[in-house]
């Protein structure tokens, strides 16, 4: 959820996804971290994924992980942190005290948080390579990661705001929904919907739920009832989808007013989609994330120049593309392929799900 290019906005180059933690299995070993998973390796360089908070999207990310360590000679671990930058900075610092492991690869919970980048940069003083994926650092920044892997986040807002001008030509008032609005990814996503959208909608607000699950759908609540003539519900992280989709779908007269544009697809949200109580879900490529992302650490550890270079021939940035998934093939949304940009149906993605093993994207 593959072009290369960097592309700058108001404050950020390439500010990268929504991001979220997952895994099954393991124990909590790192304060700050939820629990960590670490299937069985062939033997090769240690590898820690370092989430930014806990959804199912994640799960797509470490079926990634796995199959590249079995591609690629790699051992893997998925760390789940607790949605706090002081989880990630623990758990950087408890990968300082591991010599056997050799790469690291995160997804940044707060682009410009002070601790986490110097962690990131200890980590790279003691010989790790370090790169982000999912979500990056700020520009500012760049020297505490070899390289990105993810989203171009300004592009996918950019369009999923093509997509709810086609739905709903005619705009209106726009509520936007977050776990954390400081996020690379949040910020890029929200500054490309607009951009995207056209004048015609109008922000009302962005409403954080700090990836509260419950407060993610009490903030759908107070939104409809602080804007009765709300037009357009957006969810910039993957778990808003299923809280937007949940209320709009306990009142027939609000799912028939409101257009409901989401990111990602979690197992919750793809029934949602087929319901249509999601007109459009701009989704990302995590598996891929996760599957690229220890073919470079593998590869940056080896010397392996050339495998470098395919993989990042820009020098730092590797973007793994969008697709928009919609109910059916009669949706408005679908002429988004005229420009170029892949569509897919609810139906057509549940079977490209089930091609890999996953429940989510």
């Amino acid at each position: 959820m593959i072009g290369i290019r960097r592309r700058c906005f108001a404050w950020a180059a390439f500010a990268a996804l929504g991001a979220i933690g997952m895994g099954c299995g393991g124990s909590n070993t790192g304060g700050g971290g939820v629990g960590d998973t670490q299937p069985p390796g062939p033997g090769g360089p240690k590898l820690v994924f370092v989430s930014n908070s806990n959804s199912d999207w994640w799960s797509a990310v470490e079926k990634g992980m796995q199959d590249g360590g079995e591609e690629f000679g790699a051992e893997v671990t998925l760390r789940r942190n607790d949605e706090q930058a002081q989880g990630q900075i623990n758990i950087l610092r408890e990968i300082l005290s591991m010599p056997d492991v050799q790469g690291v690869a995160i997804s940044v919970i707060e682009a410009d948080s002070p601790g986490v980048i110097d962690a990131m940069k200890e980590l790279q003083q003691a010989g790790k390579v370090v790169i982000t994926i999912d979500s990056d650092v700020s520009p500012d920044s760049a020297d505490a990661r070899r390289a990105y892997i993810g989203t171009n986040n300004f592009d996918a807002g950019r369009v999923a705001g093509k997509a709810i001008a086609l739905l709903r030509p005619e705009g209106g008032k726009t509520a936007l929904f977050v776990g954390t609005a400081s996020a690379a990814n949040a910020r890029a996503r929200e500054e490309g919907f607009f951009l995207g959208a056209g004048d015609a909608f109008q922000k009302t607000q962005t409403w954080e739920d700090g990836t509260d699950h419950a407060k993610a759908r009490q903030n759908v609540q107070a939104a409809l009832s602080k804007t009765p003539d709300l037009d357009a519900l957006v969810g910039l992280w993957s778990y808003n989808a299923t809280a937007i989709a949940e209320e709009v779908a306990n009142s027939p007269q609000v799912r028939d007013r409101v257009t409901v544009v989401t990111f990602d697809l979690d197992e919750a949200a793809r029934p949602h989609l087929a319901e249509g109580n999601i007109d459009a879900s701009v989704c990302q490529n995590p598996y891929e994330m996760g599957r690229l992302g220890v073919q470079l650490l593998t590869a940056l550890i080896a010397g392996d120049e050339q495998t470098v270079a395919e993989i990042l021939p820009d020098g730092e940035i590797r973007e793994t593309g969008v697709r928009v998934i919609i109910p059916s093939a009669d949706s408005p949304a679908a002429a988004l392929r005229e420009s170029g940009q892949e569509v897919l149906t609810i139906d057509e993605m549940n079977s490209w799900l089930e091609s890999k093993g996953l429940q989510s994207s």
